[in-house]
C-alpha cells in the first residue's frame, strides 16, 4: 500500500462519477502487489449502503450475513471468516474481539475499502481469509478548502418508521512559514428503526400420538420472534497532516465509533408438548408415514412469551501519530497507535404466559409462498390483558473491553539495481489487554419448563397488576398473508426500563444491577519483523515483477479465569508473488503464502463446569450424573494455512476489466464448537461433557472467481452512458473433524457458513446530471451448524436456503450554475424483492427436514441530498 501523502495514492481516491470511480478501482487492482478488489470513495457514495459491510457484499468472493436491516453478521472472504480488519493500515477491534464489525463504519465516513485476498510480508499478520483495509479521508486528499455533506431520510417497511442519516466533512490545507498544513474532520450519524419478523419451528423433533392412537413426529414448539429496535451509530474521525519540507510528513489522526442499540425483541412460543396434551386432525407430509404436516393441539403446556428491553452500547477510540521521511534512496515510516474499546449491555426480559392453554391449529410447512410454520388459535383473544399472567424476570449486566498499544516502523531502500530495485524491512510490537464481566439472575413462577429461582410474587399474578405499561404492538410480516396471528399484549420497552427497580423488588433481587464477576482477562504481546525484496526482470520481451518476503512473529498469551492458561509460539510466514505482463493490457498474477490465525481470547479461556452441586461432589459424584460445562479451550492452536492463488486480468477500454482467479487454501486446525466428552482425574473417565471450541484436522477450500465489467463508452450519444458489471464465485470446501467425531459426521464435512456459489450483477447508467445503478446479489445454500439427532444416531445439520437481494440507487444534479451545481438529489432502495430468509433443520441422515425460520427482513427506502462547497 502507498503511504499517506503519496500523490499517486491521492489520485486514486479523489474521483468523480461512477465511471471514474470504476476506473480508479481497477487501477488499484492492476498496480497492486497483491490480489485485491477495491471500492473507492465515489463508488461507495453511490451505492444504497448505509454501512461498509453492505458495500463489501458486492466485492467478488465476499459473503455476508444480513439481519436487523443491514449486513450485520459475519463477513466471509472466499468462504472463511478468519480475516484481519485494519483502519488506515493499522489493526482495529471492538471490545475483547480481534476485529471490528464492518457495519460500524458508516459508508459516508470512508474513502476506500480494499479486500486483500493475498498479502505481502509488510502487512499485518492475521486471517487465512485475507485482510480488509478501511481507509479514511485525509486533508491532503483534497486541493484546499471543502465542505461536503449528505443528508437522507430513510423509511423501513417492516418497522414502518422514518429515520434521519447524515454526514458532514470539513477540510482545508494551508501554506505556512512552517510548511504545508492540512486539517480534516468528518462527522457521521446513522439511525435505523428495524424489525425482523420470523415464523419458526423448534429444532427439537418430538414424537406424539393422536387420540386415535396414530403415532407421528413433529417440531414440539412453534412460534413468532420479532427482532426489533432502534440502532444508532455516531462517528467522528479527523486528521492533521504537516509537511514541513519536501520528503518529510507528520500526522495525527483519530476515530471514535459509537454504537447504540435499544433492542425491543419479543417472542411467542406455542408449546405442543405437555403431560395432558391431545392431538387430532392429523395430516402427514406428502410421501411420509410418520412426519406431521398439520394437526390440532389441545391442552398442551401454556404458551410462553417474553418481552426484551435491552440496551447495548459500544465506544471505540483510536488515536495514532506517525510520519514518513525520504532522503535519497531511503524512506522511513513510523506509526504509534492507541486503541480503547468497551461494550456495555443491560438486558431485561419480562416473561409472561397465557392463563389457559388454548386450542390451536398448526401447519408446520404451509404449501404456499415461502412455506414455513403457520398457527391459529381457536376462540382466544391475544389482545385482551386479562388473558395473561406474569411469569418471571431476567436481569443481566455484561461488560467487555479491550485496549492496546501498537507501534511499527518500516524502512525502504531503492537499491539502484534493475533486478532488485527495492528492499523493505520493518518491525512491529503490540501489547493487548481484554476482559469480560458478567452478572445475571432469573426467577420464574413456571410450572412448565422455565426453571428459575423461587420468586416472592405469587404465581398467577394478572399482567394488569404489574408495574408496567401494556400495549398491543405493531405486527410484522409485511408483504405476506401467512400467519394472521401476529400480535399480542406486552409491556412497553420504556416502562420495563423505567420500572426495573420495582421489578427487581418483586423478584426478591438486591437493588441495582446484578454483581458482575470477571469471566476472563487476557494479555497478549506480539513482536514481529519482516524483510522483503521487490524484483523485476524480463523473459524475452515479457516483463515479470513481484515481491518475495518473510514475516516472523512471536506471540505470548495469558488468559485467566479461576485458572491461568499461557501460550507462546513463533510463526515464520513466507510470501511470494509474481506479476507476468503477457501483453500491455493482459497480466497473470501468481501468489504463494503461509498464514496463521490466532484463536480469540474468549476461545482460550478455561472450561467452567455448570452441573448441579450433587454432580460436582468430590471425589465420587452420583453415577447418574453427567457433568456438563462449557467455555474455552486453553489448548487451542492457531489455524495454519498454505495459500495458493493465480489470477488472469485483462483491461480494456477506459473502464473495462475481465478477470479470472483460482485459489486453494490448505489449512489445519479450523476451529469449531462441538460437544466433547473428557476424562477427569477428579470425576473419572467419560464423566464430563462440555461444549468447547476445538481444532479440527486438515481441510481445504478451493474455487474460482470471475468478473467482467465496463461502461459502453464506445457507443454513440446517450447510449455511451450504459454500463454493466458482474462477478461470480465458486467454492468447494471440506474439513476433517477432531478424533471421535468423524465416526458420526463422516471423515470430512462442510465448513459452516460457506456457500458454494455467490454472484453480483450490476446495471449502471451515467450521463450528464443523472446516474443510476441496479444491483442484484445472490448467495447459495450454506450449513449453519451440526446438531445431534434426537434418536442419538449421529449428527445432522441446519442449513440456510439461497438468499438474494435487489438494490437500486439513483442521483440527479439539476443545476449547472454555481454554487447549485454541487447539489445532488438521491434516491435509494435496498432489498426491493423482500425475499424472506429461510433455514431448515435436517433431522435424519436420510435428509428429512422441517423449516426452522422464515424471516422477513427490512426493505429500506431513502431520499437524500448531497452538497459540497
Amino acid at each position: 500500500m502507498a503511504a499517506a501523502g503519496d500523490e499517486e495514492y491521492v489520485e486514486e481516491i479523489v474521483v468523480v462519477g461512477l465511471q471514474r470511480s470504476m476506473q480508479q478501482a481497477q487501477s488499484v487492482k492492476r498496480n497492486s502487489d497483491q490480489i485485491v478488489d477495491t471500492v473507492v470513495a465515489q463508488d461507495i457514495g453511490k451505492l444504497p449502503d448505509v454501512t461498509v459491510s453492505d458495500t463489501a457484499a458486492r466485492i467478488p468472493g465476499v459473503q455476508v450475513d444480513r439481519a436487523r436491516g443491514e449486513a450485520a453478521g459475519q463477513v466471509l472472504v472466499r468462504g472463511l471468516p478468519d480475516l484481519t480488519t485494519t483502519y488506515n493500515g493499522r489493526e482495529i477491534f471492538t471490545a475483547e474481539t480481534r476485529s471490528v464489525a464492518l457495519a460500524d463504519f458508516p459508508s459516508g465516513g470512508i474513502a476506500s475499502l480494499g479486500v486483500y485476498k493475498t498479502t505481502t510480508a509488510d502487512q499485518i499478520e492475521g486471517g487465512i481469509a485475507g485482510l480488509l483495509d478501511v481507509r479514511s479521508r485525509r486533508p491532503f486528499d483534497f486541493e484546499g478548502f471543502e465542505v461536503s455533506g449528505a443528508f437522507r431520510g430513510t423509511y423501513a417497511n417492516q418497522s414502518g418508521l422514518f429515520d434521519p442519516n447524515g454526514n458532514i466533512l470539513v477540510t482545508n490545507r494551508w501554506q505556512t512559514g512552517a510548511g504545508e498544513v492540512g486539517a480534516l474532520v468528518n462527522f457521521s450519524y446513522t439511525r435505523l428503526n428495524y424489525l425482523d419478523s420470523a415464523r419458526w419451528n423448534t429444532g427439537f423433533i418430538g414424537t406424539g400420538r393422536t387420540t386415535t392412537g396414530e403415532q407421528f413426529r413433529f417440531p414440539d414448539v412453534v412460534g413468532i420472534f420479532y427482532g426489533a429496535g432502534q440502532r444508532e451509530r455516531p462517528s467522528v474521525n479527523g486528521a492533521v497532516q504537516w509537511r514541513p519540507q519536501p520528503g518529510l510528513e507528520l500526522y495525527v489522526e483519530g476515530i471514535w465509533q459509537g454504537y447504540r442499540d435499544s433492542v425491543s425483541d419479543r417472542q411467542l412460543e406455542m408449546r405442543l408438548w405437555g403431560a395432558d396434551s391431545r392431538y387430532s386432525n392429523l395430516t402427514m407430509r406428502p410421501g411420509s408415514t410418520d412426519q406431521a404436516q398439520s394437526l390440532t393441539v389441545e391442552n398442551a403446556a401454556r404458551p410462553f412469551m417474553f418481552q426484551g428491553a435491552t440496551a447495548r452500547q459500544t465506544d471505540t477510540y483510536q488515536l495514532a501519530v506517525g510520519g514518513s521521511y525520504e532522503a535519497g534512496p531511503w524512506r522511513i515510516t513510523a506509526d504509534l497507535a492507541r486503541t480503547d474499546s468497551r461494550f456495555d449491555l443491560s438486558l431485561y426480559s419480562f416473561d409472561q404466559e397465557l392463563v389457559t392453554s388454548p386450542t390451536f391449529d398448526v401447519n408446520f410447512d404451509v404449501p404456499r409462498g415461502p412455506g414455513g410454520m403457520e398457527f391459529s388459535l381457536q376462540n382466544f383473544d391475544l389482545t385482551n390483558p386479562a388473558n395473561f399472567n406474569y411469569l418471571g424476570f431476567f436481569d443481566r449486566s455484561f461488560v467487555a473491553a479491550g485496549d492496546d498499544w501498537q507501534a511499527r516502523t518500516d524502512v525502504d531502500l531503492n537499491t539502484g539495481f534493475s533486478f532488485i530495485p527495492k528492499l523493505e524491512a520493518g518491525l512491529r510490537f503490540t501489547t493487548r489487554d481484554a476482559y469480560q464481566e458478567n452478572g445475571q439472575r432469573y426467577c420464574a413462577n413456571d410450572d412448565g419448563g422455565n426453571p428459575g429461582a423461587p420468586c416472592l410474587l405469587a404465581a398467577g399474578t394478572p399482567l394488569s397488576q404489574m408495574p408496567v405499561d401494556l400495549h398491543v404492538f405493531r405486527g410484522g410480516f409485511r408483504g405476506s398473508d401467512i400467519q394472521q396471528t401476529r400480535t399480542w399484549v406486552v409491556p412497553t420497552y420504556e416502562s420495563i426500563r423505567r420500572n426495573v427497580e420495582q421489578l427487581r423488588t418483586i423478584q426478591g433481587f438486591n437493588p441495582g444491577a446484578p454483581e458482575r464477576l470477571r469471566v476472563f482477562e487476557a494479555n497478549e504481546q506480539t513482536f514481529g519483523g519482516y524483510a522483503q525484496a521487490r524484483y523485476e526482470f524480463k523473459v524475452g520481451s515479457v516483463p515479470v515483477d513481484g515481491v518475495v518476503g518473510l514475516r516472523a512473529v512471536r506471540t505470548d498469551t495469558t488468559v485467566t479465569t479461576t485458572e491461568k492458561a499461557n501460550g507462546s509460539y513463533t510463526d515464520l510466514l513466507p510470501t511470494a508473488s509474481a506479476r507476468v505482463r503477457l501483453l500491455p493490457d493482459l497480466q497473470l498474477r501468481l501468489s504463494a503464502t503461509q498464514t496463521r490465525t490466532r484463536p480469540s481470547f474468549e476461545q482460550l479461556r478455561p472450561i467452567l463446569l455448570n452441573s448441579p452441586p450433587p454432580c460436582l461432589s468430590e471425589p465420587n459424584p452420583p453415577p447418574s450424573c453427567q457433568i456438563t460445562g462449557g467455555g474455552g479451550n486453553p489448548d487451542l492452536k492457531p489455524i495454519r494455512s498454505n495459500n495458493y492463488d493465480a489470477s488472469l486480468e485483462y483491461y480494456f477500454l477506459q473502464t473495462g476489466m475481465a478477470s479470472l482467479a483460482v485459489f486453494r487454501r490448505d489449512f489445519k486446525g479450523f476451529i469449531t464448537n462441538l460437544d466433547v466428552t473428557q476424562d477427569s482425574p477428579v470425576y473419572g473417565e467419560d464423566r464430563i461433557r462440555v461444549n468447547i471450541p476445538v481444532n479440527g484436522g486438515e481441510g481445504s477450500i478451493q474455487g474460482f472467481e470471475a468478473s467482467l465489467g465496463t461502461f459502453f463508452d464506445f457507443l454513440p450519444g446517450w447510449l455511451s452512458g450504459f454500463g454493466a458489471y458482474g462477478n461470480l464465485t465458486y467454492l468447494d470446501d471440506q474439513q476433517a473433524f477432531p478424533k471421535g467425531f468423524e465416526l458420526e459426521l463422516g471423515e470430512t464435512g462442510r465448513i459452516p457458513n460457506v456457500s458454494n456459489w455467490s454472484y453480483n450483477l450490476v446495471a449502471m447508467y451515467e450521463r450528464d446530471k443523472f446516474a443510476a445503478r441496479l444491483a442484484y446479489n445472490y448467495r447459495s445454500r450454506w450449513i449453519t451448524s451440526y446438531v445431534q439427532n434426537p434418536e442419538g444416531d449421529g449428527f445432522t445439520g441446519e442449513y440456510v436456503d439461497g438468499v438474494s437481494r435487489l438494490d437500486f440507487s439513483a442521483s440527479y444534479s439539476p443545476w449547472n450554475l454555481k454554487p447549485w451545481d454541487k447539489v445532488t438529489f438521491t434516491f435509494d432502495a435496498s432489498n426491493i424483492l423482500g425475499n424472506p430468509f429461510r433455514n431448515f433443520r435436517q433431522f435424519t441422515p436420510e435428509g428429512d427436514t422441517y423449516p426452522r425460520d422464515v424471516r422477513y427482513e427490512e426493505s429500506i427506502y431513502s431520499l437524500g441530498v448531497r452538497v459540497s462547497i
